[in-house]
């Protein structure tokens, strides 16, 4: 009777056991899943968000005149059988432009592409910025980076060049070390890291410095051995070496490595800071171009409050890390790390777009850092998160209201913002066909599936411009005989640093000979007619 009672008792206490591990592995699991679904809302919100400010309602793209137009025309390029640093000039690895030729190779060489690629850059980003919220936050706090980033950190933000094709790839690197630092984790950030060096040169060294700082670190703390450490940093070095190579080694043996050298390194180091939208004045410009009320809490928060939230939180990490032990420090620490690293790569040319692209880090830390203060900050995070809602909203109700001019174009039809531009591109169309030869700025090519047979679109009275290009840009204008030439005055920039109007002098003097000016835009862009009997 007694052995029946023992029995009993021990299988009930077995029972009890297995229903508190199964109750334990659901909490675990729902406390993973939960910054999954957390992310994919956030994601959904902005996508939502940026499609608005990319799309006139319901799906006409935006015919937006930033960089983005550059390397979709590259892309265009690569997709008509041209090489870069070949056939069309390029200072950065290739992976922006075949990202670009992939995606028309896909889908066709249309306007919407652009665009679209910018919002789901964005909303894959703010994903996983959710994500790795999710690693130090709890509850409705980690929503809040993503709230904070759809209206303050996106302000300026889209506008699909390399910084944006790169950033996902950074914070994918962080998430995959937030979740550990062994050898397959290790692999994947070096990878990722690679790959982000294939569309941002600065960045990827940048971040990987980050990383590889991080990985040093966190063996330090965690008393592993130094050859435990360097083999971690040595995998992760190879990683991301190989990937970026099995991407370029192609274009490296085209051009021979001294002359891929020289344009992906060299380029951008001597010749880049000569545009004058690269001085030290380029932020107070960007800023003063910017209109309207909301760049008075947007452009100070890039500017301003994404390097002042790493200061404060490294500060607090050096007073509190000793007395509070707790592992979210190291984890606090690699996105501290990842963000200061990103908004490194893009001072040296700091602008509103470029510091989005970097500022997405610094929302994780400013939500740890109103949670921790909450009990004497209570209204400040209600209050920024309804800010920042009514910023992202606010700029999706302007886009939908500005007064649009729509047109068809060999690209899809577009809405386009201003009657010059409008006349400029409706001038064009009549004029040309696709297919024909062109040379003049670039938002002009790809749109109208117009093709460039020079290495460079239009150049410039800077150092930027190098007299090769310039050089042979004259002969594919002599020997293509361009009818069209679309060029710019730059009579405006005369007293900009690093302004030599001998840059361009040769151009000038063959247009003058050979062809003669038959119109000019209010957005300052002429049109130059070859002469008929040349």
């Amino acid at each position: 009777m007694g052995a029946d009672i023992f029995v009993r008792e021990t299988s009930a206490i077995r029972d009890s056991l297995e229903l508190t591990r199964k109750t334990s592995i659901d909490i675990r699991e729902k406390a993973q899943i939960r910054p999954v679904l957390f992310a994919a809302v956030a994601a959904c919100f902005t996508f939502v968000a940026c499609y608005l400010r990319d799309f006139a309602f319901p799906n006409l793209p935006i015919m937006l005149w930033g960089d983005q137009l550059l390397y979709a025309t590259n892309g265009y390029r690569m997709v008509s059988g041209q090489m870069p640093y070949r056939d069309f000039f390029e200072f950065l690895p290739a992976g922006t432009d075949l990202s670009y030729a992939f995606l028309f190779r896909c889908f066709g060489a249309s306007l919407w592409i652009p665009n679209l690629a910018m919002v789901v850059l964005a909303s894959i980003s703010i994903f996983l910025v959710t994500l790795a919220a999710g690693r130090v936050l709890r509850n409705a706090w980690v929503a809040l980076p993503a709230i904070f980033a759809v209206g303050f950190a996106l302000y300026g933000g889209l506008d699909a060049t390399h910084h944006w094709f790169s950033t996902p790839l950074a914070l994918a690197g962080m998430v995959v070390l937030l979740r550990g630092t062994d050898a397959r984790h290790v692999a994947a950030a070096g990878v990722l890291s690679g790959l982000m060096a294939c569309f941002t040169q600065s960045k990827g060294v940048t971040v990987s410095l980050g990383f590889l700082l991080y990985l040093i670190w966190n063996s330090i703390q965690q008393n592993e051995s130094v050859r435990t450490r360097w083999n971690k940093c040595l995998l992760f070095s190879a990683s991301a070496l190989v990937t970026f190579l099995l991407i370029n080694i192609h274009y490296i043996m085209q051009l021979g490595l001294v002359e891929w050298c020289r344009w992906v390194i060299v380029f951008p180091m001597r010749y880049y800071p000569t545009m004058p939208s690269q001085t030290f004045r380029s932020p107070i410009d960007d800023f003063q171009h910017h209109t309207g009320f909301l760049k008075w809490i947007c452009v100070p928060f890039l500017y301003i409050g994404v390097p002042l939230i790493y200061a404060i939180f490294l500060w607090i990490m050096h007073r509190k890390r000793r007395v509070e032990s707790s592992p979210r420090w190291h984890q606090l620490f690699l996105i501290a790390i990842t963000g200061i690293a990103m908004f490194l790569a893009v001072t040296p040319s700091l602008s509103i777009m470029r510091a989005s692209a970097v500022s997405l880090p610094a929302t994780i830390l400013l939500a740890w850092l109103l949670a921790r203060n909450f009990r004497t900050l209570k209204w400040v995070p209600m209050a920024a998160s309804t800010l920042s809602i009514a910023c992202a909203i606010d700029l999706a109700v302007s886009t939908q209201r500005m007064p649009w001019n729509y047109l068809d174009l060999p690209a899809g039809r577009t809405a386009i913002l201003g009657q010059g531009k409008y006349d400029l591109y409706l001038w064009m169309k009549d004029h040309t066909h696709p297919g024909d030869t062109y040379f003049g700025i670039a938002p002009l090519s790809f749109p109208l599936w117009l093709e460039c047979p020079a290495p460079i679109q239009a150049p410039g009275p800077w150092e930027y411009y190098r007299p090769e290009h310039i050089a042979r840009s004259i002969t594919a204008i002599k020997t293509n005989r361009i009818p069209y030439l679309v060029l710019r005055s730059y009579d405006d920039y005369k007293n900009t640093p690093g302004y030599e109007a001998e840059h361009v002098r040769s151009l000038q003097d063959y247009a003058s000979l050979h062809y003669r000016k038959i119109k000019v835009f209010p957005t300052g862009d002429e049109i130059w007619q070859r002469i008929a009997d040349e």
